[in-house]
């Protein structure tokens, strides 16, 4: 019962009790009460047309909200639409600027844009193999991220005692890492590579565990290193890569100006203790033959084949190009037309 009601009844209880026995009486309460019960209807009749107007009312806000919804989504689907097909016509444009991919003899590759990590071109980039001296940039990645670059190296006689290339430093001699590192990338001797790798992590073996340790970091699943030069492995535990993986320890490599300074040098004069200097050149022709390639490092060996990373900026674009398993006489070619079609656009 509502208060309008109870306060009704109880004036009209009050009536009754005060006009018993006068019909006139009776008569204006009756009255009364019908009026009341009236107004009760009434009320009752313009409460339920409010709640049927709440309800239309939040049936057309849910309608609205679905209909918002709906235009939301369909904006959505139009803008990826607009962004698919601007994609597709800049691929055209592109295409249409560096014309048709080379043809290359190598048997892995991959062509990446640094700045996005957008992969231009790949022949066989997840294909396991060895990848011979490409090996050391790694081996850079990790001495320059240990830093102290001018701290000095004494020579260990373990240093001394891999297959060659060699340099021919003895043990006893000193250096300072930056002196190592520039020899290592430029001229790729495996003597000043396991001199880097003992320094850093006090053996070879230990190194390698390092090497495997960063490449989790970077998030590389098709990588062993056993080394820090990439000769083959004297028992079955074999060192491999692929492309696309060595293609992001380059990229990581690129990031770092102490290694973009030393892989862009054509030559290097290399100091000994006693004062004499030995002028190492590049062994990336590249760097002679383009322009636009500015490093980054050969290596070769039996299972590998020729090898070269190559690194490239023109007209504000970056490129790397990583080639494996190519032949003597192809490699440089095929570097070199891959590197400049890639900055094409």
């Amino acid at each position: 019962m509502t208060t309008f009601q109870k306060t009704a009844l109880l004036a009209l209880s009050t009536l009754v009790c005060t006009s018993c026995g006068d019909p006139e009486k009776e008569a204006r309460l009756k009255w009364r009460e019908e009026e009341v019960n009236a107004k009760e209807a009434d009320l009752l009749r313009r409460e339920g047309e409010l709640t049927k107007l709440r309800q239309v009312i939040e049936g057309q806000r849910l309608d609205l909200v679905s209909r918002e919804k709906m235009i939301g989504l369909k904006q959505k689907q139009l803008d990826e639409e607009i962004e698919k097909t601007k994609r597709v016509r800049r691929e055209i444009e592109i295409r249409q600027l560096r014309g048709p991919i080379p043809i290359v003899s190598a048997d892995r590759v991959i062509i990446i844009d640094p700045a996005s990590d957008e992969v231009l071109w790949e022949k066989n980039a997840d294909k396991r193999g060895a990848i011979a001296s490409t090996t050391k940039l790694l081996t850079a990645l990790l001495v320059v991220e240990s830093g102290d670059l001018d701290k000095l190296i004494t020579v260990e006689q373990s240093d001394t005692q891999c297959a060659p290339v060699r340099l021919g430093i003895k043990a006893g001699e000193q250096y300072t890492r930056r002196q190592l590192l520039t020899a290592v990338l430029v001229k790729s001797s495996n003597d000043i590579a396991q001199a880097l790798a003992r320094d850093n992590a006090g053996s070879v073996d230990a190194f390698a565990a390092k090497m495997n340790a960063r490449c989790k970091e970077l998030g590389l699943q098709n990588s062993h290193y056993v080394n820090p030069h990439g000769l083959p492995a004297r028992d079955e535990n074999e060192p491999y890569s692929t492309a696309r993986d060595l293609a992001v320890v380059a990229r990581a490599c690129d990031k770092l100006p102490e290694i973009r300074s030393i892989v862009k040098l054509q030559s290097y004069d290399f100091k000994w203790p006693g004062g004499r200097v030995t002028t190492l050149s590049n062994t990336n022709r590249v760097l002679r033959s383009a322009s636009y390639c500015d490093g980054m490092k050969t290596g070769y060996t039996n299972a590998a084949g020729y090898c070269l990373v190559a690194s490239g900026e023109r007209n504000g674009k970056r490129r790397i190009v990583v080639v494996l398993n190519d032949t003597e006489s192809r490699v440089w070619r095929d570097a070199e037309a891959l590197l400049d079609w890639a900055l094409k656009a």
